[in-house]
């Protein structure tokens, strides 16, 4: 079995960098389809009214601009505002879920993720192989993203745009595109430069000759926008209707600060009237804490400022972090958005776990970037250690040990209030990993559904 998993993802060119595999799909503890269900929706509201919010700023809370857009071109943002794209939002969607003692708890939205093509991909390989039960089938990654790209553009004839940035996710965006073609419509995945244009828009090379694509799923960050080939010519035609571009050019969407205005004391009132009620709910119980590190000054009298407690005390600015002992130090930082070391783990400082000097050079170099960009701290959480099992292809063994597992959900919004999960991907770290992410010695996994078949991860007492 697990040689056939091994030749199946060299032959996608899904293995250059190695990882475990389970022996089945995993079901995992408060995973469910109710609960993924409502935090689908959850998810496209909070978006929903972070844009009007973001709109909205200027006039009754000009601090979310101050945040949101520090760091960003004004040519961007005003892009971003345009008439054309008002109502314009992401369509795949993936929150980061940790499991932990209290419930799964959400620390980052990725409106740009990786890996629905190594999802795809595992989904496949599982079904081949006789599993069954997946979270959203084994095809639901391939179906979501249709129904996803058809509720822009009836007839597409879509590319796949991938930078250099993101060049490690080529090969699992080159399986989708050709799954989409085989499947659905005309897909392509490319690098910038393989774009041709003429007054009609943009077009690509094909066997069969030139192709002009009406939309683009840009597979990369917007900082990386000025390193992008052509990337003016493609926002002339976006601006111009010749071609629909998802997700949309709206930096403010892709900032982890906006996790720190949603537990805002002036926001409050905010999302009490933007958000339906079990979506605020939900939210309320999975957004942990955050905040933004802002290094100015706070009045003692008249500012507002999300409370940031420490031990048996209250906070009233960050400076006071750099005073933290270590046992007090369970605080994570990490770059917001806008940024090449704001994805994939890189950038983040787990408090406890280093030195003084180092906790110091942290918060030092948070304050010092934070008008090109802001960095969030939020408090570490202790993840539960599940009992796993994981083949190790370098060593030919199946490892049964205590792992700590990120949740993955894939959403793809479809209408305008419909949301579809097309799967969930589960990434398992040895329980001596701090952070959780795509590791050598990680397991990854489809997750199946509370009524599956699959391996059921038990609680390491």
């Amino acid at each position: 079995m697990f040689g056939n998993f091994h030749y199946a993802l060299k032959a996608q060119g899904l293995f250059d960098r190695p990882f475990r595999v389970s022996p089945s799909p995993v079901v995992l503890p408060g995973i469910n389809e109710e609960f993924l269900d409502q935090l689908g929706q959850a998810l496209l509201h909070f978006y929903r009214a972070l844009d009007v919010l973001y709109r909205e700023a200027t006039q009754n809370h000009p601090f979310v601009r101050a945040y949101l857009d520090r760091g960003k071109p004004s040519d961007l943002l005003d892009f971003g505002l345009g008439r054309r794209f008002r109502h314009d939002l992401p369509r795949l969607l993936r929150p980061d879920l940790l499991l932990t003692p209290e419930g799964p708890i959400l620390t980052e939205m990725d409106s740009v993720p990786g890996g629905p093509g190594l999802l795809l991909a595992l989904s496949r390989i599982y079904r081949d192989t006789g599993e069954g039960g997946m979270i959203g089938g084994p095809e639901g990654i391939l179906e979501g993203f249709a129904a996803m790209i058809r509720s822009l553009e009836k007839d597409p004839v879509l590319a796949i745009v991938v930078s250099d940035e993101s060049e490690d996710y080529r090969a699992e965006m080159i399986l989708l595109a050709e799954s989409l073609s085989r499947a659905h419509f005309p897909a392509f995945c490319i690098h910038p430069r393989a774009l041709r244009f003429n007054d009609d828009g943009l077009f690509i090379a094909t066997p069969d000759g030139s192709l002009r694509v009406n939309i683009i799923y840009r597979f990369f960050e917007l900082f990386d926008l000025p390193n992008i080939p052509k990337s003016e010519l493609i926002l002339y035609f976006v601006k111009g209707g010749k071609v629909t571009i998802t997700p949309p050019l709206k930096p403010w969407l892709e900032e982890k600060a906006g996790m720190a205005l949603w537990h805002h004391p002036e926001l409050r009132s905010f999302w009490l009237q933007e958000m339906p009620d079990v979506s605020r709910n939900l939210l309320d119980r999975i957004i942990p804490p955050t905040w933004v590190l802002d290094p100015s000054p706070v009045p003692f009298s008249s500012a507002v400022v999300p409370p940031l407690p420490v031990g048996d005390r209250i906070m009233r600015d960050f400076y006071g972090l750099f005073g933290l002992t270590q046992k007090e130090r369970r605080f994570i930082i990490k770059p917001s958005g806008f940024s090449p070391q704001a994805w994939g783990s890189r950038g983040v400082v787990v408090g406890h776990d280093v030195s003084e000097e180092s906790w110091r050079n942290a918060l030092e170099s948070a304050f010092s970037s934070f008008d090109s960009v802001p960095f969030v701290l939020q408090p570490f959480r202790s993840t539960s250690v599940l009992d796993m099992s994981g083949y190790d292809f370098s060593t030919s063994d199946l490892r049964r040990e205590g792992y700590r597992v990120r949740v993955c959900p894939y959403y793809f919004v479809t209408g305008t209030d419909q949301v579809r999960t097309g799967g969930v991907l589960a990434t398992s770290c040895p329980k001596d990993k701090k952070l959780i992410h795509g590791m050598v010695d990680a397991v990854l996994s489809p997750v199946w559904s509370q009524n599956g078949p699959g391996l059921t991860a038990e609680r390491d007492v």
